[in-house]
């Protein structure tokens, strides 16, 4: 995998949305630019015939403006890490790396460091067990946690799981993408943390829990997940120091939608509620938050394929 891939900020905030029927004409514009914090109303126009309302967490393309309705304000961050704070009645343009113009009550808050992304996991790399033994059908153990579609630190990876009833002992297990153990552990907690320095950063794994010593069927789960690039964590890592050293809450925002989109959900969660806490009446916080709870929950009971 390349650095370019790990660490580039092409791929950074490329989750826009996008009209299919458009899809296949051109490719979307690369953002350059989220919007971590808004209260009120304010809109992006990409053109002088598109305009729309911004939400909490949208990304932003070069060349669009961003306009500040009365009574509101927005905060947001380029992807190298500037930050400015909008007021009401505030306009500005995007440039690739700063704002390109400006008019109104706009303040330049502290600068972070870059902004990291997760890549796609590569077309050719299957998820899950590769090879091995194929679980025997049982009684399903649900609530798995990472699973497809979460990320976790390489060197804090915390596996979760519904405990089922009659189940006080389970031997959980993690594979690497040949199907080969390279780590077991018995316990009789539904967590259990996976020493440090047993995984690599970058690489998928699976990992698979079942019942041990239970009167009754065996009941198995199973699941699998990616840890995150040794360079993407590194950024993150410092992005993370830096928010929680300004002990700034509504940074919290923008730390929790950064480890959301590198699929760190857990963290995201955990962070977007100490930023609700920080600011219980900004409803578009509690809104992301609900919405974020809701997918790692749909993503941690659902069945695997």
């Amino acid at each position: 995998m390349s650095n370019s891939r790990i660490v580039g900020l092409s791929a950074l905030l490329c989750l826009l949305p996008c009209d299919p029927a458009e899809a296949g004409k051109h490719a979307p514009a690369e953002p350059v630019a989220l919007v971590y914090s808004l209260a009120g109303k304010a809109a992006l126009a990409s053109s002088p015939r598109e305009r729309r309302p911004l939400r909490l967490f949208d990304r932003l393309p070069e060349g669009t403006t961003v306009e500040v309705e009365l009574d509101s304000r927005l905060a947001l961050a380029f992807a190298n890490g500037r930050r400015y704070e909008l007021g009401e009645r505030s306009r500005v343009a995007l440039g690739r790396a700063d704002l390109s113009s400006r008019s109104g009550p706009v303040r330049t808050l502290p600068r972070v460091p870059p902004l990291p992304y997760l890549p796609p996991i590569d077309k050719d790399e299957k998820p899950g067990r590769s090879s091995g033994a194929p679980l025997i059908r049982a009684e399903r153990i649900t609530g798995l946690y990472p699973r497809c579609g979460a990320a976790t630190l390489a060197g804090a990876t915390v596996l979760r799981f519904q405990p089922v009833d009659g189940g006080e002992k389970y031997r959980v297990e993690i594979q690497d993408r040949r199907g080969n153990a390279i780590f077991a552990e018995e316990t009789a907690t539904a967590e259990v943390r996976v020493p440090a320095g047993l995984l690599k950063p970058g690489v998928r794994y699976g990992w698979t829990v079942r019942t041990i010593e239970r009167v009754g069927p065996v009941a198995t789960g199973e699941a699998d997940f990616v840890t995150l690039p040794a360079e993407a964590a590194e950024k993150r890592e410092a992005l993370r120091e830096a928010i929680e050293k300004e002990g700034d809450g509504l940074s919290l925002a923008l730390l929790a939608e950064v480890d959301r989109s590198l699929g760190l959900l857990a963290e995201a969660r955990d962070e977007l509620r100490s930023a609700v806490r920080g600011s219980p009446g900004d409803a578009m916080l509690a809104e992301a938050l609900t919405a974020l709870e809701r997918h790692v929950e749909e993503e941690s009971f659902a069945s695997k394929n």
